[in-house]
């Protein structure tokens, strides 16, 4: 059985460059034939901010080192941002701050559960991200109080969500903390 040949890193970075290249020129070539065919509508600003979304993941990805709790944070982090961006181009009807945000705060915190349930060993790898998540979830509370948000509801369950989550973990893995604090700093 013939196995297929592995790329090495050299010719693997090459690619990538070649890719980055292809979707720069890309961008440019939307962002012309915008403003030729089309000046008053923004659509290739849309195309591009997705174009910088797909390199934000894949370059992330292919980090060789990728702890999957700081995965989800990235893409917690990017998905948000974009999402928020096309909310803006096309009119900020503020559906991203009222509807998108919670809905992605919440699918994030369930999968570090998963995360906490499935590998409570490891936990202490990605404690860190679960709390940086964990400020990040209280982005609703924020827009709520600056009178961002037309509808409280999604908000505040995501924010529910999130303080059950980090409390769950806590308890699950309350040993392993208590271990891991008293290694660290020599109690």
């Amino acid at each position: 059985m013939l196995y297929p040949k592995k790329i090495n890193a050299k010719k693997g970075k090459i690619v990538i460059k070649i890719m980055l290249l292809i979707s720069l020129i890309i961008a440019i070539l939307l962002y012309t034939i915008n403003k030729i065919v089309t000046p008053t509508s923004h659509w290739a600003a849309l195309s591009i901010a997705c174009i910088i979304y797909i390199w934000v993941t894949v370059l992330y990805a292919l980090n060789k080192n990728v702890n999957v709790a700081a995965h989800v944070l990235v893409q917690t982090i990017a998905i948000s941002a974009l999402l928020v961006y096309i909310d803006y181009i096309l009119g900020f009807e503020k559906w991203s701050l009222n509807i998108a945000i919670p809905i992605i705060l919440m699918t994030s915190n369930m999968i570090m559960l998963l995360l906490t349930i499935i590998s409570r060993k490891k936990y202490i790898r990605y404690v860190i991200f679960q709390l940086m998540l964990c400020l990040i979830s209280f982005t609703p509370v924020i827009l709520i109080s600056e009178r961002l948000v037309e509808d409280k509801t999604l908000g505040i369950i995501a924010v529910g969500i999130s303080i059950a989550n980090f409390i769950i973990c806590l308890i699950l893995c309350k040993t392993d903390i208590i271990e891991e604090l008293k290694r660290k700093f020599h109690i």
